[in-house]
């Protein structure tokens, strides 16, 4: 049977205006905006939306709700601009669908969400940094912590090493043994991983069955043994659903901080880059940079004594 409109509905439902990200480390963010107070955008620790990245002003910019209800975003004397569907802006007034631009890589779409009239009152809703499945950070989490963990380093000259851990062959897992089991492996794989990690690493669910794992004052040879054992603790761990056993192995891309890193995408381009080896060779597999060469195999099939 066919889900019916119940007559009425809409009348227990309303529209709220929103900020949602569309690129850049805002991918996974939503901002309800308010007439009670305005949605600061900025590098400064202050702001609603905060932007660790020195290409962003201190106070960058500024979404209000105005007495009419128009929604109305003001550049605050940025450096670099505040741009709307591509043109710069001093003010103006958003339509939605209308794209806000925090150059080089921060986009937001507005739009309005529609939400039943009941969950805008309930005051114990879930963290939205945590994901649901997993009790993981989320991605936008992630990315933030990674930028400003980046520009800190860079200051400071210390080190720092991101890993990506991706479930091999999941979709062939779910189509084997169900969603249900399917969720059942990324619970597991979780909480495997994190047994492994120090409390100060910060462990996020990256996307669908990529986990991502940054890690603060870990040179190389750090991160490749922490890497090497992640794979093998989930390759020796039993997965069991509803009694059945299932196999699972994880492979992993590994990137450095290094001197010649321009900016925290360049940064998670090396890493993403050396994931999608490790998907390439197979399963089961460690890819890194150059540098791990005698540390860390580029593929790993076999266990090393």
């Amino acid at each position: 049977m066919h889900e019916q409109a119940t007559p009425g509905a809409a009348l227990d439902r309303v529209a709220t205006p929103c900020l949602a990200g569309s690129a850049g480390a805002l991918t996974e963010t939503v901002c309800r905006l308010s007439r009670d107070k305005p949605l600061a955008i900025g590098r400064a620790l202050d702001n609603d939306v905060h932007l660790p990245d020195l290409r962003v002003s201190q106070h960058h910019a500024r979404v209000s709700v105005a007495a009419e209800g128009a929604i109305v975003v003001e550049d605050l004397g940025s450096r670099n601009g505040t741009f709307v569907n591509g043109e710069r802006i001093t003010r103006h007034t958003l339509s939605e669908g209308d794209t806000l631009l925090i150059r080089p890589h921060y986009a937001l779409k507005f739009c309005y969400q529609v939400t039943p009239m009941s969950e805008t009152t309930n005051t114990n809703q879930a963290d939205p940094a945590q994901d649901a499945l997993t009790g993981l950070y989320v991605r936008y989490h992630l990315l933030m912590r990674m930028e400003e963990g980046f520009f800190q380093a860079k200051k400071r000259n210390e080190e720092m090493a991101l890993l990506m851990v991706d479930v091999d062959h999941f979709a062939k897992i779910m189509k084997t043994h169900g969603p249900a089991a399917g969720d059942v492996v990324l619970r597991d794989v979780a909480r495997v991983v994190g047994s492994v990690l120090r409390q100060e690493d910060v462990f996020a669910r990256y996307e669908d069955h990529t986990f991502g794992v940054l890690l603060r004052d870990r040179n190389e040879a750090a991160a490749a043994v922490l890497a090497q054992r992640i794979r093998r603790t989930v390759k020796n761990h039993s997965f069991l659903h509803d009694g059945n056993k299932i196999d699972v192995t994880v492979s992993l891309g590994v990137g450095f901080l290094r001197r010649n890193t321009k900016s925290p995408m360049d940064f998670l381009s090396e890493v993403l880059s050396n994931l999608a080896k490790s998907r390439r060779a197979g399963a089961d597999t460690i890819n890194g940079s150059r540098s791990l060469r005698g540390i860390v195999p580029p593929t790993t099939n076999r266990d090393v004594a």
